[in-house]
């Protein structure tokens, strides 16, 4: 049966490769191109949309009166009469009867993704209802991602999806995989938000093609088009702690090849230590990036696509007691400090060729270089990480319904180092020594997706070879059934795995004070997600509104887990395969009142627990209920806006403290808490103003060190933070935009 479906697949390509079909290109009256305009056969179900260059590509129908329809928000529909032309290019006009502020709104704003994976797709429009001032900044109306604190002391923060740590799922530049491994714990604080055209957020299972991780999710960030980008964009933010940020947008055209430069900056915040425990609240960052992207793209030769992106990041990181002074008290055992300086350069390239009008060839790749030095008190870590990554892609639509039909090869090589040193060892600590990480994984998979009336199905597997593990069998299923117009249920379920980085992932290990024992060759983790979807469109009277209801299923087959609570003062590592696993539901509404108004309300359900000793016991600073709402308004000409962000945070579990000394012991629960931030915009032809507030209660976890009294002792511990601990911020900002 296999022979067969292969000889199939092979024979669908030889045969249609050639086939005959109608491109073109979809643009506004100036020329711009409309990504995402849909294109189809007059009379007929299927059809096809513009890429980002605005370009299509649609099976030819036989007979003589062939029309196509083109269509676009807050665009006039049109159509043309096929003749004997291949190459059709079409203008479309904005309908006057929607403002230039009303089509921009709604294209800008969040919406999914109109494909088999459940994808939300976060637009500049959302991005810039908060400060938005990082990728882990951008998640501030978002319910579906939480950028949790992990280190207080340096602020390293994480992206967690269904109430499970980021770790888990694959946070994709441009779909490439430069953040993991050592860019991992500071690498989504790296990006700056303002070189970010659009965030993709996926739950659960998803495409094989791009690799075998993805347990709960996927975060694709991508970096603003050359071809959409304003040509000069400039940004500058500061807050009432002291730190500023600087941002540089340009756009550069010539020919075939257009270019975006995004040049950032972070300039430190002062020394604030409200509570009074003797260590700074907020931590001082100097951070410089530079990002570069070229593409490619000859209208009149559609045969070849073309990108190549850079990325340059250099950070310092400073905190601990407010005395500190990197240059008098690094390592010593006086003033207590945590410094983290470290360097990355990234590079990747995208080339997609056609053989004929239903098949590609696409190779992908990219590789970084991380290098980085760390002090935690007396300890000093430091870290060399190669990662390189490439994938070959033929990708060939086949059939009536234009099923689609991909495979190819994958190679990934990590070389990770890691040096664990004491500049003085009272505590005795036993880990000291150099740790490697060093493996290369090569990956074949294949991926089918079907067209079959109003069902999607997506069905995909990959086999990888993880050295000493042996091979690893990724298989995924995606079904999407569009019940109605209004309606859509998704189905998935699908295997992940991934490799294990324990220094570099666990800052909060290193943060302590405790010893860390390894009882185990850590294999491969590996998980089973099962999800569910439903979004339901519907009106009120003449209001649009949508309620999108998520349940998931992760179940883990192998877990590396830091046990923090076996013994005082100490961690264990170990391959878990008792019962883990986390249940996640989420339940979203959302309300167009007007062009103007739009308001959402968000409910999230997270149970996360192992099986210790026969009990499952939750997982700790995971909360089981959230609450998020989000209000928007702005004035008819769009000049004035207005943004509001409630969050309630329920209680979460926190670590087992019953043996430490009494000074030192915790509840066993945190307390619930809300925070409510708020943004007022002000918008001129060019320019716009920005000022907010977040937290406006100024509500804060009070001591949220543990042991901040005795930093170099055993019981100190800087990841016990459950809210809040900077307090009310306020914060001012520019935006200057040349639009093309």
């Amino acid at each position: 049966m296999k022979k067969l479906l292969l000889l199939y697949f092979l024979f669908g390509c030889f045969t249609n490769s050639f086939s005959q079909s109608i491109t073109g290109k979809v643009t506004n009256i100036f020329g711009e191109p409309l990504a995402g305009a849909n294109v189809k056969w007059k009379g007929q179900d299927t059809g096809t949309a513009t890429d980002d260059t605005g370009t299509y590509e649609i099976p030819d129908i036989k007979g003589e009166n062939r029309m196509l329809v083109f269509s676009y928000l807050g665009f006039k529909t049109d159509s043309i009469h096929v003749r004997d032309l291949l190459e059709w290019n079409i203008q479309l006009i904005e309908d006057n009867t929607l403002t230039t502020v009303d089509i921009s709104a709604k294209k800008q704003a969040t919406r999914f993704a109109d494909g088999v994976i459940k994808a939300e797709v976060i637009g500049t429009r959302e991005l810039e209802r908060a400060a938005c001032c990082s990728l882990a900044g951008c998640f501030n109306t978002n319910a579906s991602v939480d950028a949790a604190t992990t280190n207080v002391v340096t602020d390293a923060k994480e992206l967690r999806i269904l109430g499970l740590s980021g770790v888990y799922n694959q946070i994709l530049i441009d779909g490439m995989p430069l953040v993991q491994g050592t860019s991992y714990t500071f690498g989504s604080s790296s990006i700056p938000g303002t070189m970010i055209e659009e965030i993709f957020v996926s739950k659960g299972a998803n495409s094989v093609v791009q690799g075998y991780e993805s347990i709960t999710g996927q975060i694709n960030i991508m970096p603003k088009s050359p071809e959409k980008s304003e040509i000069l964009f400039l940004n500058a933010l500061a807050n009432s702690f002291g730190e500023s940020q600087y941002n540089v947008n340009y756009m550069h055209k010539k020919s075939n090849w257009s270019n975006f430069t995004n040049v950032h900056a972070t300039l430190p915040a002062g020394t604030v230590d409200s509570d009074n425990d003797g260590f700074q609240d907020v931590a001082q960052v100097s951070r410089v990036s530079l990002f570069n992207k070229w593409m490619y793209d000859n209208p009149e030769n559609q045969k070849l696509r073309a990108q190549i992106g850079v990325r340059f990041w250099n950070e310092n990181r400073i905190g601990g007691q407010t005395e500190y002074e990197q240059d008098i008290h690094r390592g010593s055992g006086e003033i207590y400090g945590q410094q983290i300086d470290l360097t990355q350069f990234d590079v990747y390239t995208k080339v997609n060729y056609k053989l004929g009008p239903l098949t590609s060839i696409i190779w992908e790749s990219s590789a970084f270089h991380h290098d980085q030095e760390s002090i935690y008190g007396q300890k000093i870590y430091q870290a060399n990480q190669r990662n390189i990554y490439s994938n070959f892609v033929l990708d060939h639509n086949f059939g009536a319904n234009q099923h689609n039909w991909k495979t190819g090869i994958s190679i990934r090589e990590n070389n990770l180092t890691e040096n664990i040193s004491f500049i003085e060892n009272p505590l005795n600590l036993s880990y000291a020594g150099e740790y490697l990480n060093d493996y290369t994984i090569p990956g074949l998979f294949s991926e089918a997706i079907f067209y079959i009336d109003n069902f999607t199905i997506m069905g995909g597997i990959r086999a990888d070879k993880h050295g000493q593990f042996g091979w690893k069998i990724t298989p995924r299923m995606l079904i999407r059934a569009e019940v109605n117009e209004n309606t859509d249920l998704r189905i998935t379920a699908g295997k992940g795995f991934r490799r294990v980085h324990p220094f570099s992932e666990q800052v909060m290990m290193l943060a302590s004070n405790r010893d860390i024992t390894f009882e185990d060759v850590l294999a491969p983790e590996e998980a089973i997600n099962l999800g569910v979807n439903l979004i339901q469109k519907f009106k009120i009277g003449n209001i649009p509104s949508s309620l999108v209801v998520d349940g998931y299923l992760t179940f883990f087959q192998n877990q590396v887990f830091p046990d923090f609570d076996r013994e005082v003062g100490q961690i264990f590592i170990n391959n878990f395969s008792d019962k883990s696993y986390s249940r996640n539901i989420q339940v979203e509404n959302k309300w167009e009142f007007s062009p103007q108004i739009d308001f959402k309300w968000a409910y999230n359900y997270q149970w996360t627990a192992r099986e210790i000793e026969g009990k499952m016991i939750r997982l700790p600073l995971i909360p089981l209920h959230n609450v998020l709402s989000q209000l928007s308004v702005s004035t008819k000409d769009n000049s004035w806006q207005t943004d509001f962000t409630f969050k309630w945070i329920g209680s979460k579990q926190l670590p087992n403290t019953e043996e430490y000394p009494v000074q030192y012991q915790q509840e066993e629960v945190s307390p619930s808490y809300s925070r409510i931030d708020i943004q007022l915009t002000k918008r001129w032809s060019k320019f716009e103003l920005y000022a907010g507030i977040e937290n406006i209660t100024n509500f804060r976890q009070n001591f949220p060190i543990l042991g901040s009294d005795d930093p170099f002792g055993p019981f100190f511990d800087s990841s016990f933070n459950w809210g809040p601990t900077k307090g009310r911020e306020f914060y001012l900002g520019f935006r200057y935009k040349i639009r093309q």
